[in-house]
């Protein structure tokens, strides 16, 4: 068979360490196996491609033999506005996947997302502005991109998991699921609405001919 890799982006805050935990579990898969012992890792430090997205050319020596199915997460971009630490980096994720595939491997894209609102709230607070629009700028020559939904996964759980038509195994029976779905990170950017003019039309049927003030 044609050995397979993932490629998992999105935009930062969007969900990628959840999905590579995910991603990560099933053992037929070369993914990023030392997430599933922390709770969180730095991307530029620990994922197991980490290097090749700088340097494509590494991809060359990188060991195909050790499994069938590869998967890999990298954020676009990645880092933070004005940081001396970990400065922004935006990778070229179509050429990282041209390098892969003259190895006579698959490639297919996953794209994650979450809530606009949410994310522009959680990239403004961690990056100091939102970062989606160097996402928005590559995400035409991607090819054939499946998206991923931060909240049908929340809301289905192994259902949704089960529903997913990628190119490697998902492990979605794995009881350690339940753990990495325990508690949703979107609960804390949610305020109750008390009340709202368009509740009594579901209550009581009323129609509005234009949109409550």
């Amino acid at each position: 068979m044609t050995k397979q890799l993932l490629i998992l982006t999105g935009p930062q805050g969007a969900g990628n360490h959840l999905w590579s935990k995910i991603f990560s579990l099933h053992p037929e898969v070369f993914g990023w196996k030392s997430l599933l012992e922390n709770y969180w890792e730095a991307h530029r430090f620990k994922e197991p491609f980490a290097q090749h997205w700088k340097n494509h050319e590494l991809l060359d020596n990188f060991d195909w033999s050790q499994r069938d199915f590869y998967f890999t997460s990298i954020s676009c971009p990645l880092g933070i506005h004005g940081s001396a630490v970990n400065p922004i980096w935006n990778p070229d994720l179509a050429g990282f996947a041209s390098k892969v595939r003259s190895h006579n491997i698959q490639v297919e894209f996953a794209v994650v997302g979450r809530d606009q609102n949410i994310l522009s709230h959680q990239q403004t607070r961690i990056r100091t502005q939102s970062t989606l629009p160097l996402l928005l700028e590559q995400l035409p020559n991607l090819e054939n991109p499946t998206f991923l939904s931060y909240e049908l996964l929340y809301l289905y759980k192994r259902d949704y998991l089960k529903s997913l038509k990628l190119n490697i195994p998902i492990a979605w029976e794995d009881p350690r699921i339940d753990e990495i779905l325990a508690e949703d990170p979107n609960e804390k950017y949610i305020k109750y609405v008390e009340y709202n003019e368009l509740d009594n039309g579901n209550k009581l049927g009323i129609t509005f001919p234009e949109k409550p003030k």
